[in-house]
């Protein structure tokens, strides 16, 4: 899967303001600037950091979703077929019934033979 460059833009804010936690506790851990204080950056790249654990967890709840429908929909295939062969050894229905037809097969007297003639571009010629 390729990572979007958007991805990292995006996640950037999140590593810049990580530095800047780091500089402001070292040099000036009680200043307020523009009326924000360490302990609301601080809860800002909390809260970032909740929000990115939250989609991981979705993420990966989504993966185990897909999975289960996947092997879901493998058994119901499975199911299809033998319901299918069902019909076709059926006495009552087989492969010439209306059923069969209805579940999407054609019927046996409707196949065509499956031979083709295919002309050449002698006979044509012999022809006119």
């Amino acid at each position: 899967m390729a990572i979007n460059s958007n991805y990292y833009k995006r996640r950037q804010p999140g590593r810049k303001a990580e530095d800047f936690r780091i500089a402001w506790k070292r040099e000036a851990p009680e200043s307020v600037f523009s009326g924000k204080t360490l302990e609301d950056l601080e809860a800002s790249i909390a809260a970032l950091a909740q929000a990115s654990e939250q989609i991981d967890e979705l993420n990966s709840a989504r993966s185990a979703a897909v999975k289960s429908r996947d092997e879901k929909e493998v058994a119901l295939n499975g199911l299809l077929i033998l319901v299918t062969h069902g019909v076709r050894s059926d006495p009552a229905y087989g492969e010439d019934s209306a059923l069969y037809r209805s579940m999407g097969f054609i019927p046996k007297s409707e196949r065509g033979s499956g031979l083709t003639r295919r002309s050449t571009g002698t006979n044509k010629e012999a022809v006119a």
